[in-house]
C-alpha cells in the first residue's frame, strides 16, 4: 500500500466515525507517522508505506475515530507561532487564546 492509499483509507474511517475535517486530520496523522511535511505528502504520496508504519498509522487513526483531540494523538500543537509538545495532562490551547 502506498502513502496516498493509506491516507485515503484513513479519511474514509474518520468520515465514517463522523470526525469533522477528516481529510485534514488524516493528512496530519500520516505526516506525523512518516515525519514528513504536508508538502512531502503531495510530492511523495506514491511511495510505499512500510508495514510497521501502517500499524502505527492505524493506531493513531483508531484514537482519532474515538474523538480523541488531534493534538493529543499527534502530541503537538501550534500556539502563537510555537510548536509545543503536549499530552493529556495539558489543555489544548484554543485559537481564541492566542488573540488574548
Amino acid at each position: 500500500m502506498n502513502v496516498r492509499d493509506a491516507a485515503a483509507k484513513a479519511v474514509k474511517k474518520l468520515e465514517k466515525a463522523g470526525v469533522p475535517d477528516a481529510a485534514l486530520d488524516a493528512q496530519r496523522l500520516v505526516a506525523r507517522v512518516l515525519g514528513w511535511s504536508q508538502l512531502d505528502l503531495i510530492a511523495r504520496g506514491g511511495e510505499d508505506l512500510a508495514a510497521g508504519l501502517k500499524k502505527k498509522l492505524d493506531a493513531l487513526v483508531a484514537r482519532r475515530e474515538k474523538r480523541e483531540p488531534l493534538q493529543y494523538v499527534t502530541g503537538t500543537v501550534e500556539f502563537s507561532g510555537l510548536r509545543l509538545e503536549i499530552d493529556r495532562r495539558a489543555l489544548v490551547p484554543r485559537p481564541e487564546t492566542e488573540m488574548l
